[in-house]
């Protein structure tokens, strides 16, 4: 608009018609009439402060990542490569100076039976950090004639995003979501029971979120120092005090260092993702979205606990949950979405707290609206029914499988 023309788009604050220009006053002072209520009002045209330039959430993409959280995550990397080296040095060294004397009692006694026997013989611990096949237990593939409209969805929001959407969707059992990499595939994990209660505008800033995590690198590189502190802890957890010498001081100091490395880290990428899901799918849906997940996922396993799979008034397992979610009063929803958002994720070291990532996210502008939004998720699914007898089978082993003429008859 130029400077001195009369404001258009403004709307009367008591019955929300479009004002019309009345006569100028001075400058960029204006006098407004709504035609319905026949009041008049007094505009004046501003011009955007600095102040409120920065202020403003921008639309783009996030940047990569601050200085610091690169510095980090290289003296992670080294950290990791320091860690294996101590490990064959002092393995190594150790086994020289009489430490293959007891490694070969355990071998005897059959208490020995890899690398990782070594080297809980010798004091250390064995660390796992490799990714394991998919298909043991991240839920089936689902199909792109299953979806359409969920993989259009999610093959429009890696085209805004600038990456390549991932080779596979899989329906996982609980409800969760997030990227997974292993050699060179890459898998969207999605809920199941999160169709349920997630509209479609929440399943789209869900999308964005995981997708702005495969953008940035964080399910390859970052992943990879994610796979090591964790695999180090279990280690550890389950070493339980026996780890001892070099080997067990190496372990210990290691963890104690990348753990107060992988924290900033972790809590960076999950901020840079917020504020690409908030780009995209707009500032309520993605902390909607953000609030249901919280609150669904102590909900479904306590309802995993409970559930027999013997009982036979529900189907499956998620037929159950669904009868459970919707008989819960108002008043309950409302309990629940309070305490998670006083106590939410206030000791998960890996996110932000749940109130910082909510203003974070409300900050950011809607979208205009768009058709459909508010409707279920369920719509992104053809035979949503189908899917879930489908993993309830896989997960309770139902139904079994019987002999048949191919298994050998044993007397």
């Amino acid at each position: 608009m130029e400077r001195g023309q009369p404001p258009r788009g403004l709307l009367c604050p008591g019955c929300g018609s479009g004002l019309e220009p009345l006569d100028e006053v001075a400058g960029d002072d204006h006098r407004l009439r709504c035609p319905q209520c026949r009041e008049t009002f007094r505009a004046r045209r501003r011009e955007p402060s600095d102040e409120l330039a920065a202020a403003r959430p921008s639309t783009e993409p996030p940047p990569p990542g601050s200085i610091s959280l690169f510095w980090r995550g290289l003296a992670l990397r080294w950290l990791e490569n320091a860690y294996w080296t101590g490990v064959f040095v002092g393995s190594a060294g150790l086994l020289v100076f009489g430490g293959f004397l007891p490694v070969i009692r355990g071998w005897l006694r059959d208490e020995v039976r890899g690398w990782g026997g070594v080297l809980e013989t010798l004091g250390g611990v064995h660390v796992i950090t490799e990714t394991r096949d998919p298909d043991a237990d991240l839920g089936p593939v689902l199909a792109r004639s299953d979806a359409p409209l969920l993989f259009s969805a999610m093959d429009d929001v890696a085209r805004r995003l600038g990456v390549k959407p991932p080779g596979q969707v899989r329906l996982t059992y609980l409800p969760c979501c997030g990227v997974v990499a292993w050699e060179r595939s890459r898998a969207l994990i999605l809920g199941l029971p999160l169709l349920r209660v997630l509209t479609m505008a929440e399943v789209r800033a869900i999308l964005a979120h995981e997708l702005a995590h495969l953008a940035r690198g964080d399910a390859t590189r970052a992943a990879r120092s994610v796979r090591f502190v964790e695999g180090l802890r279990q280690a550890l957890d389950q070493a339980a005090g026996q780890e001892h010498g070099p080997l067990g001081f190496l372990a210990r100091t290691c963890f104690r260092w990348s753990s107060r490395l992988i924290g900033p880290i972790a809590r960076g990428q999950e901020t840079r993702a917020d504020r690409s899901a908030a780009a995209i799918a707009g500032g309520s849906a993605a902390a909607s979205a953000l609030v249901k997940v919280a609150l669904v996922q102590p909900l479904f396993r306590e309802v995993l606990e409970h559930y027999d799979p013997e009982d036979l008034e529900a189907p499956n397992l998620y037929a159950f949950f669904r009868a459970f979610w919707y008989r819960l009063p108002a008043e309950v929803h409302t309990a629940l979405r309070l305490q998670v958002l006083t106590d939410g994720g206030a000791h998960d070291p890996a996110h932000p707290p749940l109130p910082d990532r909510l203003a974070l996210l409300q900050s950011y502008p809607d979208p205009a609206s768009v058709i459909g939004d508010t409707i279920p998720a369920t719509s992104y699914v053809g035979d949503l029914e189908t899917l879930e007898q489908m993993l309830h089978n896989r997960l309770f082993g139902l139904p079994a499988i019987e002999p048949s003429v191919f298994h050998k008859l044993r007397v």
